[in-house]
Order: C-alpha cells, then structure tokens, then sequence
C-alpha cells in the first residue's frame, strides 16, 4: 500500500472509469454521488477510515457507475487492485472482512434509499452532517451548503434555510465554507432515525 493525500472536491473516481486502485481512507472522508440526466444529484455512501473505496471492482464491476469524490479531504492509503485481488480470492480472514464491509455498506445504501425517500430535509441534514463529522478528523469540516445541496439532493436555498436555524441555535457554526458542530446531542435529536442505524 502507498500513501496518498486526496484535496477536499478532489475526484477520485469518474463515471465509467477503469479502477485501478483500491483507497483506504485515514483522515479523508469520500462519499458516492450519482448524477442525473437533469443535473440533479445525490450522494448514496459516505466512505472514511471505516471502510473502503473500490468495493464495486474487487466484487467483478471494473467500471464505476458512480462519481467518487473527497468531501474532507486528508490522507488514505490505495493499494493496486489486482493485487488485493489475488489476496482476496484466496479466502480466509481478508474475504471474510471485506464480505462483512460488503454488507455494511449495503445496508448503508439502503437505509440513505429510504432515508431519500421518507424523511425531511431538515432530519437528512443532521443525519448527513453527523455522518461526516464521524469520519472525519478535524474540528472544521469544509462543506459549502452547495456542497451539501448536491450531498442531499435538494436545492440549496433549503440547506441555507436550516444551517441558519442550527447556527441560531447554537448547534452549529459556519463561515467561509467552514462548519464546525457545537452541539452534537441537539444535532443528533434533529436528526432521523436513519443516522443510529448507519452508524
């Protein structure tokens, strides 16, 4: 494995793109986003030092259909694909803890499915941000409220809506492109039911 630093908004994969590399975050935090055709998004699976990139390719997908992206950027280490592989196929512990990641993060996309689908934008929100304040290693998360509209999938005039409640509140502060959660138990009582699960 070699280490790499990976900049906030770096993309690390491309739609349709070869994957060649497997990365393990450390102190970086990677979500999956998939765009439509209109030009909306949503982010489906948020990855830090917890689990893995690449998961799709080790499991015969080679191509993403997915865009990956560094929503707080920091360090991972990556590891060439076919050379976890080879390990990988010969069985024992390493395929019996990446199987059990496996249906981690298929219980991950499934519950943000639903989580998508069924809760408001304000409990998604405080999910979302607790989610990433869990992976990542800084008191500051650098997250832009297009950032997070686009992480949401809702517009971004809804995000300001709420972020400006939560900093009335005192659960959050933000400026310049910068929030820093100061209340985790209020933010946490916000937010759905989805976030205990996930986590």
């Amino acid at each position: 494995m070699e280490p790499v630093s990976i900049a906030t908004g770096e993309y690390i994969y491309e739609l349709g793109q070869q994957i060649s590399y497997l990365y393990f975050p450390e102190s970086a935090v990677i979500s999956q986003l998939y765009f439509l055709e209109d030009g909306g998004s949503s982010g489906v699976s948020i990855i830090g030092s917890d689990g893995f990139l690449g998961l799709t390719a080790l499991l015969d997908a080679p191509k993403t259909s997915y865009w990956a992206i560094a929503t707080v950027g920091g360090s991972a280490l990556r590891i060439r694909m076919e050379e976890f592989r080879r390990e990988f196929v010969k069985g024992g512990p390493l395929q019996k803890l990446v199987l059990t990641y496996a249906n981690a993060r298929i219980m991950q996309l499934a519950q943000r499915a639903v989580c998508n689908s069924r809760h408001r934008l304000e409990e998604r929100l405080c999910s979302w941000l607790l989610m990433i304040d869990d992976r990542a290693h800084v008191a500051e998360l650098p997250l832009t409220h297009e950032v997070i509209s686009q992480h949401l999938g809702t517009r971004r005039a809804g995000v300001t809506n709420f972020c400006n409640v939560l900093r009335d509140n005192n659960v959050i502060a933000y400026q310049r492109g910068m929030i820093t959660i100061l209340d985790r138990a209020t933010l946490a009582e916000a937010a759905c039911e989805c976030y205990g699960k996930v986590q």
